[in-house]
């Protein structure tokens, strides 16, 4: 997969990306709650959402529709009654008759939805048949603002049928922004004066009404106690007769003898008609009807009753509370289905309160943040999680580990997780790989996290602690299992904390590596338990044998030469040097191998001393050997110093040999050359010493074993072989090393070793 250029990649993450978790995710989850909330507000508190709560309300209200009550009956206007009695409008003394027949009929309180607001030559007649009824309210339209600045206009009956009526009452409908009318107030007021609905004096015959308003403090006009009207149903709910039919007297007395009547026109020619809820298909409802729906709801108690503002935006809230606090325990699968689920109970919660509490409470804002919180939430995460394994990815190919393949469908995060899932694989092989590598180390060997609680471990540590390496084990139950308690000393990975000696008399060597993360914190320890019991008893016995050899051995050979030096009488002079050269033979070997194994395992001392010094001191030492055989050592005679840093004793024991090495093989009244100069080897300065003799040289099979203990490297064997052993010993543990060259004849062994620059200034140490 290709990196994207550095400015895009970086400017995406920074806007678009977000970390899985911590801080910036929790910031990220208050802006989606925080959002939300705002949005839910917004819809709550505003008519913004008017419309799908509308429809919710328009749904349940359907659903909510029962019988329509008999006690209400209607005498319509209708398209048979204008054919019967002629167009509209008509005269007068039609509408008298008709309040005559009701009186002679018996009928209840009647709302006349008819307005009379122009005088008549008629208005005696009438007037004469609302007084004889007594029981007949007229209706009156307020209309805001009036006329000459007048803050409302009062189209009211005739002054002498005012009079007459025995009460009147608005029939203003209040229509909500869809055109739909679902509330209707039950009165208008206008400072001190208040209109109550027409049909108020009609419920107040069997129920009690609600009181009228506290006047206001101007002269606008005010609708007040506004009431949600509770439709029985479409158009034609309530018993309807003909106005054509109670005036002529084919309708029985019986019908409208105690009901609650109301006239008014239901023909569609004459436009009183508007939308309700209960209305489908666009079908319009008499406006008659509506005044009907309202007795109805009135004496049924009354209509739904909607919540104020704030349990609105309270109960819209809840939900979304719900869903974000979800969103920090749940899964993404369960914070879908408790979206989902929060959603249906919310519009359910609405379903039961409105049809079996008669309490509205609009869903929509509820709904909407739901709907809104679950994919943002989501959008957020998922740039989270694309971002995170972007970046997981190019780490992985900055160090080095190739994920790129053929190229794939699918869109930006598919490909990432392609990419991701070819690095998890990676991982999970490096982790059997390490698995297995930790399985396959000879000591026992245990894995900690930073709380030292114990999380791999292979084979032979389970050897080693049984029972005590269980699911809850930690480093300091091992260690108290070792008999060591002080654990923590054993982590140092600078310090010696030395050995452990366990209560059954074993020898374990403990030693602790920090793990580190890829940003190098540090995240636990692998610490291992090397058992040293074999090796330990392996030194004892090397010791007794180095005490054997250096003193045991020793002893009776340098008392052979004493007898062969003494007065004593004296062996055949040939067998008595040959006594003498075994037994020398004998000393060079136990002192060589002394001093090999010393080189090879004791402490070094460490001091800064010159090179050319030791060697005039090495050319010292054998100078009474070389005058005895006649060969001249010639050694440095420059001023220049070359400081090295090292053991004096075994430096000047290995110039030594190699100066005997070039005497013991080189002619008598020879010559041999010690020659010292400076280099660089890998970029360092080092100190290069050359001891060359005149010897017969080496064949090429003695030069391969040259630097082997008990490699001669002449044919007549002479010495121990284990001269140039040491020197190869101790050039390298002081990081140096040597060299054979042939020569012609003779040969030059060169020695090298790191110069120390007067500037370094080392200080005197001991070094292991």
């Amino acid at each position: 997969m290709a990196p994207a250029p550095s400015g895009l990649r970086g400017g995406w993450k920074r806007w678009f990306g977000a970390r899985l978790t911590g801080r910036r995710a929790l910031v990220e989850w208050v802006v989606v709650a925080a959002s939300s909330a705002l949005l839910v507000s917004w819809l709550a508190l505003t008519p913004v959402a008017d419309g799908p709560d509308h429809l919710a309300y328009d749904i349940l209200m359907r659903a909510k529709a029962g019988p329509a009550d008999e006690n209400i009956v209607i005498i319509a206007i209708d398209d048979r009654s204008l054919e019967a009695l002629g167009q509209w409008p008509w005269p007068r003394d039609l509408h008298a008759r008709l309040i005559d027949r009701l009186t002679e009929a018996g009928a209840g309180p009647v709302a006349y939805d008819v307005l009379f607001t122009e005088p008549s030559s008629q208005d005696d007649a009438l007037a004469a048949a609302l007084a004889r009824n007594g029981k007949v309210r007229l209706p009156v339209v307020v209309d805001a603002p009036g006329l000459n600045d007048a803050a409302f206009r009062e189209d009211a009956p005739a002054p002498i049928l005012a009079t007459s009526a025995a009460g009147m009452g608005h029939v203003n409908l209040t229509v909500d922004n869809d055109g739909v009318v679902r509330r209707l107030p039950l009165y208008l007021q206008s400072g001190d004066q208040s209109w109550p609905h027409l049909i108020l004096p009609l419920t107040a015959t069997r129920t009690a009404i609600p009181p009228p308003p506290a006047p206001q403090a101007d002269d606008a006009l005010y609708p007040a106690a506004s009431e949600a009207v509770v439709y029985r149903g479409p158009p034609g709910a309530f018993r309807t007769l003909s106005f054509a039919d109670v005036l002529t007297g084919e309708t029985p007395a019986a019908f409208l003898k105690d009901r609650l009547v109301l006239v008014g026109a239901t023909a569609p020619g004459l436009g009183d008609r508007y939308a309700t809820p209960a209305t489908p298909h666009g079908e319009l409802r008499p406006g008659v009807e509506v005044q009907a729906a309202l007795l109805q709801t009135l004496l049924d108690g009354g209509g739904p009753r909607s919540l104020s503002p704030g349990w609105v935006l309270v109960l819209s809230l809840l939900p979304l509370s719900l869903l974000v606090v979800g969103f920090l325990i749940l899964r993404p699968a369960a914070n879908m289905a408790l979206g989902v689920g929060l959603i249906i109970l919310t519009l359910f919660a609405t379903a039961l309160a409105f049809l079996a509490g008669g309490l509205w409470f609009p869903p929509s804002a509820a709904a909407a943040g739901l709907a809104l919180a679950y994919p943002l939430w989501s959008w957020r995460r998922l740039a989270a999680a694309s971002a995170y394994m972007q970046s997981e990815v190019e780490a992985f190919e900055r160090d080095g580990v190739r994920l790129s393949g053929p190229a794939r469908g699918g869109d930006v995060v598919a490909r990432q997780v392609d990419a991701l899932r070819a690095a998890v694989r990676q991982v999970r092989d490096l982790e059997r790989f390490i698995s297995d590598a930790l399985r396959s180390l000879p000591d026992a060997t245990v894995v900690a996290d930073p709380y030292a609680r114990i999380i791999l471990s292979n084979d032979r540590a389970e050897a080693l602690f049984g029972d005590q390496l269980q699911t809850d084990a930690d480093l300091p139950l091992l260690f108290q299992s070792l008999g060591e308690p002080a654990w923590r000393r054993f982590l140092d990975p600078d310090g010696d904390p030395g050995e452990i000696t366990t209560p059954d008399g074993r020898i374990l060597k403990a030693a602790a590596s920090v793990l580190t993360d890829a940003e190098g914190q540090p995240v636990g320890h692998i610490v291992r338990f090397a058992d040293m019991t074999r090796f330990r008893a392996a030194e004892r016995q090397r010791t007794e044998a180095l005490q054997l050899l250096s003193h045991d051995m020793r002893a009776p050979q340098v008392s052979i030469l004493t007898l062969l030096d003494g007065p004593a009488p004296r062996l055949d002079a040939a067998v008595q040097k040959r006594i003498a050269d075994y037994a020398r033979q004998t000393l060079d070997l136990a002192e060589g191998y002394v001093q090999l194994a010393r080189a090879e395992s004791q402490p070094y001392r460490s001091e800064l001393m010159d090179l050319g010094q030791v060697a005039m001191d090495a050319a010292d030492i054998l100078w009474p050997q070389a005058s005895k055989k006649g060969v001249r050592i010639l050694t440095p005679d420059g001023e220049e110093e070359f400081l090295v840093q090292g053991d004096p004793a075994l430096l000047r024991r290995l110039t030594t040999n190699l100066l005997d090495n070039a005497l013991k093989y080189g002619p008598s009244d020879g010559t041999i050359q010690v020659s010292l100069s400076g280099a660089e080897e890998n970029g360092r300065p080092v100190c290069v010493l050359s001891v060359s003799d005149q010897g017969p040289g080496l064949s090429e099979d003695a030069a391969r074993r040259l630097f082997q203990a008990f490699g001669h490297g002449g044919a007549d064997h002479r010495g121990a072989g284990l001269g140039l052993a040491f020197v190869r010993t101790v050039a390298e543990r002081h990081g140096g090393t040597i060299s054979h060259q042939p020569g012609t004849p003779g040969a030059t062994f060169v020695l090298t070793l790191p110069r120390i620059i007067e500037t370094e200034s080392p200080a005197t140490s001991s070094a292991g």
